[in-house]
């Protein structure tokens, strides 16, 4: 489950209540609408650290909530929990007054690690470096000793490992895989809209660094001027500001940014520095965190969570300056974002496979199998043979060999271009034959009929209902 992109924390937690819900179920609807709630509820909190009144709580919520990063990763359910980041700097600057509120934080940071573990393993990489802020933070403001927030961040480290581990992450042949250097985030990435903006044209970007989209949007983009703005016009009660707060989160977001820029840095989409070295004893991080790209989506959310900040707190005293400057901020963005361009928009290509002859596979057989399998990135990959296979499998509750993992063995590789399955044909699998590579099944002999257009196989001997079923349309 872990290396699908499913959700296995949605996974796990539904699963006992799967005789109970209909076939068709899915949670990726409710899931994106509890990231979104999430995002705004937490961006509410961080504005009540500077100002309790609601609208400006409200309208800060809101902006984070129309983040374009967040929209643009609908393709991906796992990667919109962007309230995570926004939750662990919550935790970062938000007031901590005693022992027993920097306590209470760092037991909330455990269980968003707890959360992200469970999730996506970026989420994690992203935020055990701001709990690790978060532990220097209460050192350094003298609420808690040193030896127990190392003691505290080294039990939430080794929860996050722990939950890897029960979700099987570290299963297989390893996490690696090629793509570091590329899916990288550009010098230009956070006034690059990339598509997504109405407002503002578009920069120039390398091929693969979608995974480096980092657009603040034009609503913040402008927020973050009025912001500049406002230190300038009331720069007397800037100096009063806590500054020291956000330090130690503010330098670990900006090294992930620089880790987001990879060994090959680039500038409108053309190298400008080459960090190869740099990197060459990391490779096995790298390889496994190889869309680097995504850890600018820290220093985004830094941004407008410190746009939001300013301008509110340093017209606390003149609260309709801060609040039209928000509403403004906020009409701008709504509008600038083009939601259109969302995996939710864009239309699926998904067809049933109708024939009544499949459901007699339940019960003789186990597996259902496509040969050669089908893997993106790895084999041939036909998406729309591929799901319409893997939901009827689902249906009559057997195993399916193909589909879209983020993580595969070497040795499948090979199988991609084999001849007949490794170990010869199996007796509880029917096999999904490719029209090219009939003629190795049935020199070996296999029983092959067509089902619904699609040739079939099974081994000789079987002489149950389906197996009967593709002798009556055989293929010799």
């Amino acid at each position: 489950m872990a290396l699908t992109d499913g959700n296995p924390w949605a996974a796990l937690l539904f699963k006992p209540f799967s005789a109970l819900l209909p076939v068709d179920f899915q949670y990726v609807g409710p899931w994106l609408a509890l990231c979104y709630a999430l995002m705004g509820y937490f961006g509410a909190q961080l504005v009540e650290t500077v100002s309790p009144r609601p609208v400006p709580m409200v309208l800060g919520g809101a902006l984070l909530a129309l983040s374009p990063v967040m929209v643009g990763r609908f393709g991906h359910p796992t990667l919109c929990a962007h309230w995570l980041l926004v939750a662990l700097l919550w935790l970062n600057l938000r007031d901590i007054p005693d022992a027993r509120t920097a306590t209470r934080s760092l037991g909330l940071a455990a269980l968003f690690n707890a959360i992200a573990s469970g999730t996506h393993p970026y989420w994690v990489a992203m935020l055990m470096p701001l709990t690790l802020t978060l532990g220097v933070r209460l050192v350094w403001s003298r609420k808690l000793g040193p030896a127990r927030v190392a003691a505290l961040c080294a039990g939430i480290a080794g929860l996050d490992v722990a939950l890897f581990a029960l979700f099987g992450y570290f299963g297989g042949s390893g996490l690696g895989a090629e793509g570091f250097g590329e899916f990288s985030a550009d010098l230009a990435t956070l006034v690059n809209p990339m598509g997504w903006s109405r407002l503002l044209p578009d920069l120039p970007a390398a091929p693969r660094q979608g995974e480096g989209f980092g657009y603040l949007g034009a609503g913040a983009l402008l927020l973050g001027v009025l912001a500049g703005v406002s230190v300038l016009a009331r720069l007397r009660e800037a100096r009063t500001l806590d500054w020291r707060r956000v330090l130690p989160a503010a330098l670990i977001v900006l090294l992930m940014a620089v880790f987001a820029l990879s060994s090959r840095v680039t500038w409108l989409g053309q190298p400008v520095a080459d960090l190869g070295a740099l990197y060459a004893p990391l490779t096995k991080a790298t390889n496994a965190f190889r869309a680097s790209g995504r850890f600018v989506w820290p220093l985004h959310y830094l941004l407008v969570v410190g746009a939001v900040l300013l301008v509110v707190r340093l017209w606390r005293g003149v609260p309709v300056v801060a609040g039209a400057a928000l509403l403004v901020a906020l009409a701008l963005q709504a509008y600038d974002v083009r939601e259109e361009k969302s995996a939710l928009f864009k239309p699926v290509r998904f067809q049933r496979l109708e024939s009544a002859a499949w459901n007699a596979l339940q019960g003789s057989y186990q597996h259902l199998a496509l040969f050669p399998p089908h893997v993106q990135w790895v084999c041939r990959y036909d998406e729309p043979l591929v799901n319409a296979l893997a939901y009827q499998a689902y249906r009559m509750k057997l195993t399916f060999n193909s589909g879209y993992a983020s993580r595969t063995p070497e040795a499948l590789t090979a199988e991609c271009h084999a001849r007949l399955p490794p170990g010869g044909l199996d007796a509880s699998t029917a096999y999904v034959v490719l029209p090219e590579h009939l003629r190795p099944f049935l020199d070996a002999g296999a029983k092959c009929g067509t089902v619904e257009g699609l040739p079939v196989c099974v081994v000789a001997g079987n002489t149950d209902a389906f197996a009967q079923g593709l002798a009556r349309q055989p293929i010799r």
